[in-house]
């Protein structure tokens, strides 16, 4: 999975490769911000536009985790989320907080995997 989430991310925008580590996943660091960013959207401190703004890589990012390690229910419910047509201020649905609660979780998992905190 690691070449086929290099290509993905290269052929978005080369740049965000560098979000890979040494064995092309998707670094811990990374993880860790991703997260910390799906949480503030949740808890209403930040709405999409300002992570856009603050953060543009967040979206694509979010995107390739949900292709690479999200679990068939996260990729569903990413779907029918909302948040990913537009990074505007609108509020967020409730399909848009059940997804970010479920990447959240599953980030935390990885981390987990990762004997990471």
């Amino acid at each position: 999975m690691s070449d086929d989430l290099a290509d993905y991310l290269d052929s978005i925008d080369a740049h965000l490769v560098d979000y890979l580590d040494q064995d092309r996943n998707i670094s811990s660091a990374a993880v860790r911000h991703v997260r910390c960013y799906a949480i503030a959207l949740v808890e209403g401190l930040v709405v999409p536009e300002h992570v856009h703004e603050d953060w543009p890589d967040f979206f694509p990012l979010v995107f390739a985790f949900v292709l690479a390690y999200g679990s068939s229910r996260l990729g569903h419910l990413a779907r029918r989320a909302a948040i990913f047509e537009g990074a505007g201020d609108d509020p967020l649905t409730d399909d848009d907080r059940v997804f970010l609660a479920t990447l959240i979780a599953e980030l935390g998992e990885l981390l987990s995997q990762r004997g990471e905190p």
